[in-house]
């Protein structure tokens, strides 16, 4: 390692002394910021990788059921109550700490939803928006 020595004139006086950022010679001599560079890159393309995850399983997939999954007093309920629906959709639902059955459908081209308990009796209906 060898340093160069710098003759500087601050207010009349010379002054001998290290040549600036002398310290840091040895590492850009071997190419040290070059590599912690490349580093930090590659940490931060890590990091963004893995915020960039595409898990399919939404909550709302998790919530989704087939047909045969709803129980028989359901769909009675649900089939005498809306026998016109169309496109109807099941889902896992709560209401107040009850285990529910939500149905989306079509009737009469509005977007509606019911929700039914296990005994085929209905909780709530509203329009779906």
């Amino acid at each position: 390692m060898s340093t160069k020595q710098n003759k500087i004139s601050v207010n009349g006086f010379r002054i001998i002394g290290i040549s600036p950022a002398s310290h840091l010679q040895p590492y850009q001599e071997t190419g040290y910021m070059k590599k912690i560079f490349l580093i930090m890159a590659l940490s931060l393309s890590l990091v963004a990788m893995q915020s960039c995850n595409n898990d399919t399983n939404t909550k709302e997939d998790e919530k989704t059921l087939s047909t045969t999954d709803v129980p028989a007093p359901v769909q009675t309920a649900f089939s005498a109550k809306y026998s016109t629906a169309t496109e109807v959709k099941w889902e896992d639902a709560h209401e107040n700490n009850v285990h529910t059955y939500k149905a989306k459908f079509l009737m009469n081209g509005k977007k509606m939803k019911a929700e039914f308990d296990s005994n085929g009796g209905l909780v709530k209906e509203d329009e779906d928006k």
